[in-house]
Order: structure tokens, then sequence, then C-alpha cells
């Protein structure tokens, strides 16, 4: 598991790495609840209330971020939780809508979970883009590593601006599916993280 640890620091290009997961929807919401301790340490955990999630994210995800506390809710009209973010006619994340969410709610945004390449199969080819604009809000950036395996040892995560992503070690690094043991879906994640 060490070794496994170290390979995926190199692989990622992330500064830490827990082998906590069990499975892929573990690793995500580990990285969630990383988010939230993050923002609770600064005193925001009750103002960050708001999760972006494009849908063209891994179907887990807004599953994921309600059993987090992100559960979709609208309150007088205002979102709460999971706020969906469209696809533009390329099929990646249209960042002029997320551009809008960030001037209307930005101080109230958590954070971000994208999928890389998208379940489309799509790259997203402004995901630094998206990725600065999240932290110039004070949020923080979830990729979900569904599909790592397109990009596993070509991509610098920690240049992308990533803060977290889980690793399914049974689909991009071939043990069993359903192993279910230690290590089965590590998360790797930024500076910003490491001392969570």
């Amino acid at each position: 598991l060490y070794k496994i640890q170290e390979y995926f620091k190199s692989i990622t290009g992330l500064a830490g790495v827990t082998t906590q997961p069990l499975a892929g929807a573990q690793g995500e919401l580990v990285g969630l609840k990383l988010f939230q301790a993050y923002h609770q340490q600064r005193g925001e955990e009750k103002i960050r209330d708001l999760l972006i999630i494009p849908r063209s994210a891994h179907g887990t995800n807004p599953a994921t971020a309600t059993v987090a506390g992100f559960g979709p809710k609208e309150v007088n009209g205002i979102p709460h939780g999971i706020v969906i973010l469209e696809s533009n006619d390329h099929g990646t994340i249209n960042l002029d809508q997320l551009k809008e969410i960030l001037a209307a709610h930005g101080p109230r945004v958590a954070g971000v979970m994208v999928t890389n390449p998208n379940t489309s199969g799509v790259f997203e080819e402004n995901f630094r883009e998206m990725a600065d604009l999240i932290h110039a809000a004070g949020g923080l950036v979830y990729m979900d590593g569904a599909n790592m395996n397109a990009i596993a040892g070509h991509i610098d995560l920690n240049k992308l601006g990533v803060d977290a992503v889980h690793n399914n070690l049974h689909k991009t690094w071939s043990i069993p599916h359903g192993g279910g043991g230690p290590g089965d879906a590590i998360v790797a994640v930024s500076h910003r993280l490491v001392d969570y």
C-alpha cells in the first residue's frame, strides 16, 4: 500500500495520498469530507453550502454529494446543495454558466466535482480555467477518477488545479472489481488538503 501511495503521488503530481477508501464512491465521499474539513477550519462550513456538479460528471457524484450533506433543494427560490452545470455544444463544461453561478453565489461554493475525461468521453479542455475560477471564489476542485485510465501518466493533476481525485484501482489498475479492500479507491490531494 505504501508503494502504491508513492506511485500515485508521482502519477498524479499531487502532494498526498490516503489509501483508506474501499471503493470509488467512498473515495468520492472522502474527498468531499476533506473539502468540508478545509472549509470548517476557516469557519466557512455553514456558509459554503453549494457544490457544483456538471451534467457530464460521473453518475455517482450527485449521490455522493447528497450523502455528504449537499442534497439538492431550493429555499425561497435560492439554490442549496447541488447546482447542476450544463454542457456546452462540445459536451464540455459551460464556462459562461459557471461564471454566472460564481458571480451569483461564489462565497457559498464549497467546490466542484468534475470527471475528466467526462462521462461522454470528452476531455475537459478548459479544466485549468475552471479550476482557477473555483479557487478564486474560495472553492476546491474534485476530479472523479472514473475515467483516469485515459490520462494516467500523461497529465499532471496538480498543474490542472485538482485538489482531490480518487482512483479506482479495479478500473484503471486492474485489481479485481469488487475487491473492497484497503486502497481500492485511493485519494490523492493537493497541498491544500494534506493536513486533513
